[in-house]
């Protein structure tokens, strides 16, 4: 198989306060680095083009989340709602590419999965910091355990 391989390539929201953007999105599978696949992920605004790449879709996400932050920029996707996170099998087995909505007090179950880079409602969008904790949170009301 050719590498890179393309796995997604839209336009999707992006906003900074009450401003509004499209922008370029894509994703690839890069290749392997070893026996674990590398995913990239780049994002085209204003001209300026971000990039990060990880083990999985999600983790590639969330670094590309951590470059735009400081300039107060928010991506529109599911991946970086406050209440969804990937599962270890996700990251492992499905490469990070759909992650799991999480209800309070809930286990998640295969009818929780989205898609990691699917469009999500913006007001629903927050940080890196603040979805980590809330899936801390979660996690301890789901499994009585702390991460």
């Amino acid at each position: 198989m050719d590498y890179p391989r393309p796995l997604e390539d839209r336009e999707v929201l992006v906003a900074r306060g009450v401003e509004r953007r499209q922008a370029r999105l894509r994703g690839w599978l890069d290749g392997y680095d070893g026996p674990r696949p590398l995913y990239r992920i780049e994002l085209f605004l204003d001209g300026d083009r971000y990039t990060a790449t990880a083990m999985d879709m999600f983790e590639s996400l969330t670094r590309l989340r951590r470059q735009l932050e400081p300039g107060g920029w928010a991506i529109a996707v599911q991946g970086a709602r406050r209440d969804t996170y990937p599962s270890g099998m996700c990251r492992d087995m499905g490469g990070g590419m759909r992650i799991s909505v999480m209800r309070t007090g809930h286990e998640t179950s295969e009818a929780d999965l989205v898609d990691t880079l699917a469009d999500a409602e913006l007001d629903r969008i927050v940080t890196v910091a603040e979805q980590e904790a809330w899936h801390a949170e979660w996690w301890e009301a789901a499994t009585g355990r702390r991460l």
